[in-house]
C-alpha cells in the first residue's frame, strides 16, 4: 500500500534495519527464504520471494527467480541515478583500481562505489540499490565466473565509463581458455560502446592492445600504458622504485606535459591500476594534478596490497581469491624490494582452476625459486603442488 515506505533492500538479515526490503535468494548452503520471518522481526516491511510464507504479515512479492527480480529491481533505480557510474573488470586488479578510482574521484566530486567485492550477481544489484540519487560518480565492480555473467551485469548496471585492467588467467578452469575468459570480459566494453560511453583501453596487456589497434580508434577511448612510451599512449606511466611506503612513477600526457607521482602500494601492476584511475579522473573532467592527489591519498581494501611491520619483520599480505598472474604480480613486488634479511613465501591454495589446479600450482612454487625466495610455506589442498614446483626449481628443501 502506498503507506509502506522503503528505505534500504538487503539479501542478508544480519543487515536489516527498519523499512527494508527483503529479498530471499537460495544460496549453496542456506536458503534465504527461511530467516523471512527474522527479517520481519528486525523491520523489514516487505520481502521478494519465490514462494509464499506462511504466517508472515507483511507484503510478499512472489516470483519466478529473486536474484533476477533483485537485478531488475536494481536495474529500475539505476535509470533515476542522473550521474556517470564507471564499470569495472578484469581478471587482477579490479577491487585495488576501484578504490583508487574513488579516492581519485572523492577529490573534487561526491563519489560512492562497490563495497568489499560485492560485484556478482547479488552484489552488484545490493550496490546500486545503496547508491543515494544526489551522488556524482558511481564505481561499480563487476566480477565473473562465466560467460555472459558481465553483459547480464551490464545491463543492470548501464556504465557510462568501461575499465577492463587486464585480461588474466583468473576462473581459466571455469572457461577453458584465456581467449573464452577476453570474450566475457569484453561483454563489457560491447554495452558501453553500444550505448556512445567511454573506454579507457590498458595498452599493457597484450590481449587489450592487439585488441585496440584492430579497432579504429575513436574520441571516447583513452589509452593508458607502463614503462613503454612507444605504445603511445594517452597516460604514460614510467616506475621509478618503491621506496618510504610508496611506488613512485612519473606520468606523461599526450599533450607533452609530466608530473611525478606516488601510491601508496608495491609494484608495477599498482601504476598500472593507477594509470586506470587517473584515465577516467581525465575523462570526466578532473585536472591531472587532483588525480595524482587521489591516487597518493588511496586506501586499499583490507588485506590487499597492505605493507605492515611488526618487531623488524615486514609483511606484505595480499589475501583474496587469486590468480596465477595476481600470484606472480605480489611474488615480483616481494622480490624487488630491498631488504638485508631473508624473503618467505607462504601461500594459500588458488581456486577455480579446476583441471588445471596442480599444473599452475606448481607453476607458482616454481617461480618462487626463481624469484630466489629463501623459503616457501604452503597452505591447503594444492601445497604438495607447491612445494613440488619449488623444489625442482632449486628451492629450500628444508
Amino acid at each position: 500500500s502506498d503507506d509502506v515506505l522503503i528505505q534500504s533492500v538487503e539479501h542478508d538479515t544480519r543487515r536489516i534495519k527498519p523499512n527494508s526490503l527483503y529479498v530471499a535468494i537460495r544460496g549453496t548452503n542456506l536458503d534465504g527464504h527461511d530467516f523471512v520471518k527474522e527479517a520481519v522481526q528486525k523491520g523489514a516491511v516487505a520481502c521478494i520471494v519465490e514462494k509464499k510464507i506462511a504466517d508472515v504479515n507483511i507484503a510478499q512479492i512472489v516470483v519466478e527467480d529473486s536474484v533476477k527480480a533483485y537485478g531488475k529491481l536494481a536495474s529500475y533505480w539505476r535509470d533515476k541515478l542522473n550521474y556517470p557510474i564507471i564499470g569495472v573488470t578484469g581478471s587482477n586488479g579490479k577491487t585495488t583500481t576501484k578504490d583508487i578510482l574513488y579516492s581519485v574521484f572523492s577529490t573534487k566530486r561526491n563519489t560512492v562505489r562497490t563495497d568489499g567485492n560485492f560485484n556478482n550477481l547479488i552484489g552488484v544489484p545490493y550496490t546500486l540499490l545503496g547508491f543515494p540519487l544526489d551522488a556524482e560518480v558511481g564505481i561499480v565492480e563487476m566480477g565473473m565466473n562465466a560467460a555472459g555473467e558481465i553483459k547480464e551485469l551490464s545491463y543492470i548496471a548501464k556504465p557510462n565509463v568501461a575499465i577492463i585492467t587486464n585480461i588474466g588467467r583468473a576462473h581459466i578452469g571455469l572457461l577453458g581458455s584465456i581467449q573464452k575468459i577476453f570474450s566475457a570480459k569484453m561483454e563489457l566494453m560491447d554495452f558501453v560502446l553500444k550505448n556512445n560511453g567511454s573506454i579507457c583501453v590498458n595498452l599493457s596487456d597484450k590481449l587489450l592492445f592487439k585488441w585496440f589497434t584492430s579497432n579504429p580508434p575513436r574520441t571516447n577511448f583513452i589509452t593508458y600504458a607502463v614503462n613503454d612510451e612507444k605504445l603511445n599512449a594517452n597516460v604514460c606511466a614510467r616506475c621509478l622504485g618503491f621506496k618510504d611506503g610508496s611506488e613512485h612513477f612519473s606520468i606523461t600526457l599526450n599533450n607533452g606535459s609530466s608530473f611525478n607521482a606516488q601510491i601508496p602500494l608495491m609494484g608495477e601492476h599498482n601504476v598500472i591500476n593507477a594509470c586506470a584511475a587517473i584515465s577516467a579522473g581525465l575523462l570526466l573532467g578532473l585536472d591531472i594534478k587532483d588525480c595524482i592527489r587521489g591516487v597518493m591519498d588511496v586506501k586499499a581494501s583490507k588485506l590487499r596490497s597492505t605493507i605492515i611491520e611488526k618487531q623488524g619483520v615486514v609483511y606484505f599480505v595480499d589475501c583474496y581469491n587469486a590468480n596465477p598472474d595476481s600470484m606472480k604480480a605480489s611474488m615480483i613486488s616481494v622480490s624487488e624490494y630491498k631488504n638485508s634479511g631473508r624473503k618467505v613465501a607462504v601461500l594459500g591454495d588458488m581456486l577455480e582452476l579446476e583441471a588445471l589446479s596442480s599444473e599452475l600450482h606448481r607453476e607458482i612454487g616454481e617461480f618462487v625459486a626463481d624469484k630466489r625466495f629463501d623459503a616457501l610455506f604452503a597452505y591447503g589442498n594444492y601445497s604438495n603442488d607447491y612445494m613440488s614446483g619449488y623444489i625442482s626449481s632449486g628451492g629450500n628443501k628444508s
